[in-house]
């Protein structure tokens, strides 16, 4: 793993990658929304079910971050448990979702700016403000994590703070009675869609994993690793919640057009004449869709990086920057896909919404295959190596279960509910990974060897300072 910068990157600056990744003001006022019209009155109990299902992956994700760092994160982690197939698998999963996700992060902080602007957020305006911010997330993924690291932290703070304010001072604000939004809040759901709900309220935490990548840049990475893949969605579960509950109210005395708008909060504050708190929304939330952008971003390129030194890829994707130590040549193959996708299918007429969504889910169901893997794969490591007990056994097994019958059911759930368009760029987009997974195995199993490499841990990963030297006599 050599070209990369080893043991710079502190915990807020390891913390701030999860967090930048998640995106979780974006997430606060753009998946509520989602759910609710997919979900209606079960919205609440799917995000709270998103909610715990996230955690406890996340915590299967912490017994392997305290054994090992490696720079492919779940990748490698899933590759300890069900060997290197099992982690093929996975891995394209999680490119898969890391794509998808910076895709749809990209068209929501291009409707965001066009509203900083002044502009309407027609396809047309959301895909040129798209291009442009693709090119400087591009500019910021290959300059460094360091730097960027701190300004997204900083921002999703200030960020978080002003979606609070502005729903805060919303719900102050006198209601009428149920608007032609309510029958869409209030109404039942099927299975199906409660399903789809939940996969949506995933799309929430989306990356909250992503500081396992950065094993290797970590000072002290099986500490620092851990604490940020579980505070991180433990903290944005409760502030994603609190958000849902509060635009359920809001939204439920609006029109039906305020619940299917892109920007749904910040038409509330428009059509409440807050137009100055709409403005500031819109610049925190811009920012907060960029952040997500360039976490995701890193994340991806550090996989891809990973499988490139692995030589399941290949290996030119292994190369880093000689000045800036990024894996440049991974990020400039991945970034014209994640930024020229939106924009085509914005340029050719597609609605901002409906691209965000479709994005949101495809990445959902790619991660979803991800954890699935990681939580199972979990257990039989901890066998392997002597340290299974009964709880990591059982969470492993209810996690691993869990996120399978709700992939299925999501599957089924979309499939049956008109978006079998989103399924099939789904399948169409895992399919070149299972066939060159199967081909490796069946054609070139000695490259599956090296699948999984991790960095060695020393006592300064785990300790502050140095280990106390023995005095002499």
């Amino acid at each position: 793993m050599t070209g990369l910068r080893p043991r710079r990157l502190s915990f807020p600056e390891v913390l701030a990658q999860s967090v930048s990744a998640l995106a979780p003001s974006a997430a606060m006022v753009t998946v509520p929304s989602i759910v609710l019209v997919t979900s209606g009155a079960a919205t609440l109990p799917a995000l709270a079910a998103a909610t715990a299902l996230v955690l406890l992956v996340g915590w299967c994700l912490t017994q392997f971050g305290r054994r090992m760092a490696a720079v492919g994160g779940t990748y490698s982690y899933t590759a300890k448990g069900l060997g290197p197939v099992g982690a093929l698998v996975g891995g394209w999963g999680l490119l898969v979702g890391y794509a998808a996700v910076a895709t749809a992060a990209l068209v929501g902080a291009a409707v965001y700016l066009s509203g900083v602007l002044g502009l309407r957020p027609s396809p047309l305006v959301v895909a040129g403000l798209g291009a442009l911010l693709g090119a400087a997330a591009a500019f910021c993924t290959v300059r460094g994590i360091q730097l960027s690291a701190r300004v997204a932290l900083a921002l999703e703070v200030v960020s978080i703070g002003v979606v609070l304010a502005v729903l805060g001072v919303l719900l102050l604000v006198p209601r009428g009675g149920p608007g032609g939004a309510g029958a869409v809040v209030d109404g039942g759901a099927a299975w199906g869609a409660v399903a789809v709900g939940v996969v949506l309220g995933v799309t929430a935490f989306m990356g909250f994993e992503s500081a396992a990548t950065l094993g290797v840049e970590a000072r002290r990475p099986l500490v620092a690793v851990p604490r940020a893949v579980l505070w991180t969605p433990a903290v944005a579960g409760v502030l994603l919640v609190a958000a849902a509950a509060a635009q359920v109210v809001l939204l439920r005395a609006a029109p039906l057009d305020v619940l299917t708008s892109p920007v749904p909060v910040a038409e509330l504050a428009d059509r409440q004449g807050l137009g100055l708190l709409r403005r500031v929304l819109d610049v925190g939330i811009a920012a907060s869709f960029l952040a997500c952008v360039t976490g995701s971003a890193n994340a991806l390129g550090r996989v891809l990086f990973c499988m490139g030194r692995e030589g399941v890829l290949p290996s030119a994707l292994g190369r880093t920057h000689p000045r800036f130590q990024t894996p440049h040549v991974a990020l400039a193959v991945v970034l014209p896909a994640v930024v020229g996708v939106p924009v085509v299918a914005l340029a050719a007429g597609g609605a901002p919404r409906t691209v965000l969504t479709a994005a949101l889910t495809v990445s959902a169901l790619g991660y979803v295959v991800a954890y699935v893997l990681a939580c199972l794969a979990m257990p039989v490591l901890l066998h392997r190596i002597g340290e299974l007990t009964a709880l990591p056994a059982v969470g492993g097994l209810v996690a691993g279960v869990g996120g399978l019958l709700v992939l299925l059911g999501a599957l089924a759930g979309a499939a049956w509910s008109g978006r079998g368009v989103v399924v099939a760029v789904f399948l169409a987009a895992m399919a070149p990974g299972l066939a060159w997974a199967a081909w490796l195995r069946r054609r070139a199993p000695d490259r599956l060897a090296a699948v999984g490499v991790y960095d060695q841990a020393t006592a300064s990963s785990v300790l502050p300072g140095s280990l106390p030297t023995r005095p002499r006599r």
